[in-house]
């Protein structure tokens, strides 16, 4: 799971480099931004829920403001390994766990020249995982959704073929708003158990990335 996340992700920087090789095409962005009614594009850069999901986006693009919605989901492994002593010696035991996170975004730029902008918008992040085992044994479905707001700085080049690159160099993040949901699955409920559960989805801050790319296609 993780190799096949790191090819596509690789795939996407290469590309990405390809698109910044060709920024002489792009010395009127603005003027090209705004011959353009809708584009299709992707996600990606130094960001979680970007590296996890890599999403699409949707975009209304204009001279002095771009409009547009993302969307994308994907699911991240991890593993874990703990040794415990029994019988005389010491054995160990790894558990692997899939997290499903999905990214939903409004999402705004407002341009100060041809390229250079500030990105905003509100984030709907959410991170799911089923049959989470606590130390007790009992297992749960942890749910986990955050809304915030995004603010950051980046350029962004609309190439006379069509084609566009943007680059936010800092993105950060201000909650607004998280919900918990825990549902168990197996074993005996103990307030000990459940609190744990919740306490693995409420360990989170606002998320926050830099070097986040988004190219693709105008019309």
């Amino acid at each position: 799971m993780i190799r096949g996340i790191m090819i596509r992700k690789l795939s996407i920087l290469c590309l990405s480099i390809l698109f910044c090789g060709s920024v002489a095409w792009a010395a009127d962005s603005a003027g090209n931004r705004k011959d353009q009614t809708v584009r299709l594009g992707m996600k990606t850069g130094l960001h979680v829920f970007y590296l996890v999901s890599t999403p699409f986006v949707l975009e209304f693009p204009g001279e002095d403001f771009t409009f547009g919605l993302v969307y994308g989901s994907g699911d991240l492994t991890t593993t874990q390994t703990s040794t415990t002593y029994s019988g005389g010696g010491y054995s160990s035991v790894t558990v692997t766990d899939t997290w499903k996170f999905t990214t939903s975004e409004l999402t705004g730029r407002y341009y100060i020249g041809n390229s250079f902008n500030i990105p905003f918008g509100v984030a709907m992040y959410n991170i799911h995982k089923d049959d989470w085992m606590y130390t007790d044994g009992t297992t749960w479905d942890l749910d986990y959704k955050m809304t915030q707001l995004n603010l950051g700085i980046g350029n962004e080049w609309t190439y006379d073929w069509g084609g566009y690159l943007g680059i936010d160099w800092f993105q950060g993040g201000s909650k607004l708003s998280d919900k918990v949901s825990v549902k168990q699955k197996s074993g005996s409920v103990s307030s000990t158990s459940k609190t744990g559960a919740e306490k693995e989805s409420t360990d989170i801050s606002a998320f926050a990335g830099v070097l986040i790319f988004t190219f693709g296609f105008g019309f």
